[in-house]
């Protein structure tokens, strides 16, 4: 028996599908290879992602002037799915009211625990030494130490979010008046609420997140047409068990969905009407605390942006603080690029010159980072581009990328720019926020939940 052959059968065994164009060549064998690893890494055979249509899984919760709430439980999957409407005072409020208890217990109890955690993990630099010395000294007091270096950098950029065009400052001080509102938090207090709000905001400022993305058109897709992945990689915590779908519906700019957590008006994951967002930070760079935050770039950028360009030209008109790679795909051009976003420079990058960054070989009609530091020697996501390569449908991508790659802890997305359809996975994580001995709690091997655009952007108003 053939060495080609033997792989397709331990590969068939494991439930991991042999791609049709697959022929028997390394760069072919490798998705192959990556199931066999994952396997003798974890212990578990896991096969392809279920994917489960989100429409008939929303179950009404409840309903304020400008929001309604649902919720999805299927299997281990249980997320709340809240539209808000209107200005940015209402889109808040709404979000407040009908969230109140759910995001007071994230911002406080949880987020307190997880700051335990983290408090040896605070990059240093361009903190004063005051702060430098409180949390190397923090002992007991962890908690109030890194809510002050998380007020520190707030106040810092508090500048730049008063200039933003999304107005998020407004958002959260609404948003904590409907907390309160709620009934839901005992001697609640608006004005501490809106602290915890908006300092924890600025938690992807002070902690860098790793992830991975990937834009694939033209001969990469059978139709020609955009497929486009972001996985976050963020590990342990609140985050998973927490995780919220947001869909704004606001008086200026485009629909869009907040792929997030209860609280955060900023984002790192989303899609809107016309343009999808995917991000890694980028390892080694310089920055400083005196800009617009890359949540709040990555927010105004879906709700204001059409196309790619438009994307890049808020990257570039923005005081920009640390450096993150954008991965940008549009609907008018069913192309992607990644922006390699840094305080020195914002520059876009296709699939010809995009090796600069990873030293991976181009793939003509692909751009791709792999969730290691770049340039990257791991062999996994180009093996599984090479594999797919004319095939990468979003199925494909869905059941196959994130869990091979062992990407995607808290959540994974993938965008289908043809159908207008978006997939979600999302971690499960114990009291504790841990995934389990094996990971298996990971977003990468859990079910996809899959959400047609169109009804999402046209749900009715209450």
């Amino acid at each position: 028996m053939s060495r080609f052959k033997r792989l397709s059968l331990t590969l068939m065994a494991l439930g991991t599908p042999v791609p049709p164009r697959v022929i028997p060549t390394p760069h072919r064998l490798a998705n192959m290879l990556a199931s066999i690893s994952l396997v003798l890494a974890t212990g578990l055979a896991i096969p392809p992602n279920p994917v489960y249509e989100a429409g008939p899984l929303l179950q009404f919760v409840n309903q304020s002037e400008h929001g309604k709430l649902y919720h999805i439980k299927k299997d281990n999957i249980s997320v709340n799915v809240l539209h808000v409407w209107g200005t940015p005072q209402q889109l808040g409020y709404a979000q407040g009211v009908l969230l109140g208890k759910t995001i007071y217990d994230f911002m406080t109890v949880e987020l307190d625990k997880f700051y335990e955690s983290i408090i040896n993990d605070i990059p240093m630099n361009d903190l004063p030494e005051w702060l430098k010395e409180k949390i190397e000294k923090a002992d007991m007091e962890v908690p109030s130490v890194v809510h002050e270096a998380l007020g520190y950098v707030y106040d810092r950029e508090l500048l730049h979010l008063l200039e933003s065009e999304s107005r998020p400052v407004e958002e959260a001080n609404a948003m904590a008046l409907g907390v309160c509102d709620s009934g839901a938090v005992p001697d609640c207090n608006a004005t501490t609420v809106a602290t915890y709000i908006k300092h924890s905001n600025m938690l992807p400022e002070l902690i860098r997140m790793h992830c991975s993305m990937m834009g694939a058109w033209g001969k990469a897709t059978p139709t020609g047409k955009l497929t486009q992945l972001r996985s976050l990689d963020f590990g342990t915590g609140p985050f998973a068990k927490f995780s919220t779908l947001t869909v704004y519906h606001p008086d200026r700019g485009n629909k869009w969905m907040n792929i997030g957590f209860p609280g955060f008006v900023g984002a790192v994951t989303g899609v809107a009407e016309h343009l999808s967002l995917s991000e890694k930070f980028w390892h080694g760079q310089e920055g400083r605390y005196d800009g617009l935050p890359i949540t709040g770039i990555i927010r105004d950028i879906l709700q204001f942006a059409d196309t790619k360009e438009d994307a890049h030209n808020y990257a570039l008109a923005h005081r920009r603080t640390w450096s993150v790679f954008l991965g940008l795909g549009d609907d008018s051009s069913q192309e992607f690029r990644t922006v390699a976003y840094r305080e020195a420079d914002c520059k876009m990058y296709n699939y010809n010159n995009i090796t600069e960054i990873t030293s991976f070989a181009p793939v003509e009609d692909v751009v791709f980072l792999d969730k290691y530091y770049q340039p990257s020697s791991s062999k996994t996501m180009p093996g599984l581009v090479n594999s797919y390569y004319g095939n990468l449908t979003a199925m494909n991508v869905v059941q196959n990328f994130p869990r091979l790659e062992k990407s995607g802890d808290v959540h994974a997305a993938v965008y289908d720019h043809d159908l207008k359809q978006t997939y979600v996975a999302f971690g499960v994580v114990d009291a504790n926020g841990q995934y389990g001995p094996n990971d298996e709690g990971f977003a990468c091997f859990q079910p996809f939940l899959k959400f047609d655009e169109a009804q999402l952007w046209n749900e009715p108003k209450p």
